[in-house]
């Protein structure tokens, strides 16, 4: 039978009580003890003792009266009133009042529960190098636990994307139980714009998502600076958005269900990482970033310096001021070694195959590749100027956003070894094919290039003085006969790159680049969807070169 309107009424006072009182309840002592082990009690002490015993009285009478209750249930519950004493733990006061909240038919919402004592409010916040970007989430609920999980594991930032709900919004505040205040957040209109910044600052996007490409959690080697990306309860991260992702990783499932909610899939991920970390014996910090008109890692040059790039790169070191004193006298030497981190390799291979030479797997140790057991890289580039906290540099092959982790001058007379043996790659040249541009393709790649495609020649080069038919490392194809730029000789073939497509043909030990067309059909320039937004670019260039 339902409850009678006294009896509820009851119940509410009764439960009111007993939840203030939780509030107020030293965890693991009696109410007397705080103020006789306390040398010289305060008035604060004393005040919070004496409400402490207030509430406590009030409770055992709220108990007692229960005796009288219409309802059974509730009558059967008055002999609690024994149990309340001041010696009784917190956890014995909360054990008392769950019978009775399950009588009104009640539970604890999550902002109901208590943030004990031992919680240090002083404590410095033991901050690593992940920020978490909340896209399109609706429940505040899920919002806040995020917020509360994201600041448990020591996260940097949460970055509530879309229509995410706020902590501005009391539901979000609450289920945080104030870690809202405690870690930074910010708001965007959408997820797009905070992931470029965060891919600027070094940061590698890896979203939690079943998806097909994603990789199991219990394998995924997590970057040293990381964006976790988390996207909406019932249809996870939009597809857009999952594109600008550099990794995937998926928690794997051993039961029916195929999901997980999304604040307890944060946890998972965040507990992954956190232990991922504790394992590292040795770890660095970033003291700036590169800035580099290549942001794929199709688009780096192999070896900046060898391939001759004239394009200006720079590294943005932090804002601090013994980085500007660090920086003194840099700019009177020639060169420069880079250390840094390749950000957009989780994983190592202990064989490869080079860019260079025959399509021979080699030790990686023996080779350049950035697939190292750590992912640290090297590079030697051209001091162009100092300005500041910039660095500006030429002949490099480092992406943008790549975390910088220290620079050094370069040295000839302890750095250079002309005469040094060379392993493998001893007469490497000799088997290099020469690249050259017809006039068509000459034409066609300066209009390119002053419009912003810069990195399409190196590639080209880098990808086609060695083995040019070897489709295991290219992304070839046939050239179809009679296809615009292309004259009607025999043996054409066309490498991709991102949108654009060069057709070449291979002529003894020569490659000759003809032509240049565009990787869209007239169906795809004419849909709507633009996602790489060059699909204006597409149509001059058609218009240009027919």
């Amino acid at each position: 039978m339902p409850l009678s309107h006294s009896d509820r009424r009851l119940l509410q006072r009764l439960i009111e009580t007993g939840h203030a009182l939780e509030k107020l309840w030293p965890d693991g002592e009696a109410i007397s003890e705080r103020i006789e082990c306390a040398s010289s009690p305060c008035d604060a002490d004393i005040a919070e003792s004496e409400e402490r015993k207030t509430l406590l009285s009030k409770l055992k009478n709220y108990i007692c009266e229960c005796a009288e209750a219409h309802d059974e249930d509730l009558k059967r519950l008055a002999f609690h009133e024994r149990d309340l004493t001041e010696t009784m733990t917190a956890r014995h006061l909360g054990t008392i009042l769950v019978p009775f909240e399950r009588l009104l038919g009640r539970t604890l919402r999550d902002d109901e529960f208590l943030v004990t004592d031992t919680d240090d409010r002083e404590r410095v916040r033991d901050v690593r190098p992940l920020r978490v970007v909340v896209d399109n989430i609706r429940s505040a609920f899920n919002v806040g636990a995020i917020m509360r999980t994201s600041e448990c594991f020591g996260a940097e930032h949460v970055h509530l994307t879309g229509y995410t709900p706020t902590p501005d919004e009391k539901k979000t505040a609450q289920t945080s139980l104030g870690a809202n205040e405690a870690i930074p957040w910010s708001t965007a209109p959408d997820a797009k714009a905070t992931i470029e910044d965060l891919k600027r600052e070094g940061y590698t996007i890896v979203a939690l998502e079943t998806a097909e490409r994603a990789v199991e959690l219990d394998s995924f080697v997590w970057p040293e600076r990381v964006g976790l990306l988390l996207g909406n309860e019932r249809f996870g991260v939009d597809r857009d958005t999952l594109a600008l992702a550099d990794h995937v990783v998926r928690i794997p499932m051993y039961g029916r269900k195929n999901s997980l909610n999304v604040g307890i899939a944060c946890g998972i991920a965040l507990a992954h990482w956190r232990e991922h970390l504790s394992d590292r014996a040795v770890t660095y910090s970033p003291i700036g970033v590169f800035r580099s008109p290549a942001v794929h890692p199709y688009e780096a040059t192999r070896q900046g310096s060898v391939e001759k790039v004239s394009e200006i790169g720079v590294i943005e070191l932090e804002s601090r001021r013994d980085f500007e004193q660090a920086l003194s006298d840099l700019e009177g030497f020639e060169r420069a070694w880079i250390v840094y981190d390749f950000h957009h390799n989780p994983n190592w291979k202990p064989m490869v195959k080079p860019p260079r030479g025959p399509a021979t797997k080699r030790g990686v140790f023996a080779t350049r590749s950035p697939y190292r057991p750590n992912s640290i890289g090297l590079s030697s580039v051209e001091i162009v100027k100092v300005e500041g906290l910039r660095v500006h540099v030429r002949g490099f092959d480092l992406l943008d956003g790549t975390p910088v982790l220290d620079i050094k001058p370069y040295l000839p007379y302890a750095d250079a070894f002309p005469a040094a043996r060379a392993g493998w790659t001893e007469g490497l040249d000799d088997a290099a094919y020469e690249v050259k541009f017809s006039e068509r393709a000459i034409g066609q790649l300066a209009w390119l290039e002053e419009r912003g495609v810069s990195q399409l020649r190196g590639f080209l080069i880098s990808q086609l003085e060695f083995d040019p038919l070897d489709d295991s490392r290219k992304r070839l194809m046939t050239s179809p006969l009679g296809a615009e730029n292309v004259s009607t000789a025999p043996s054409f073939h066309r490498i991709a790159y991102r949108t654009w497509r060069a057709d070449f043909r291979v002529d003894g030990r020569t490659v000759v680049i003809e032509g240049f067309v565009s990787g869209y059909s007239d169906d795809d320039l004419a849909a709507v969807v633009d996602t790489y937004a060059d699909k204006l670019l597409h149509r001059s260039f058609k218009t240009a070169f027919r």
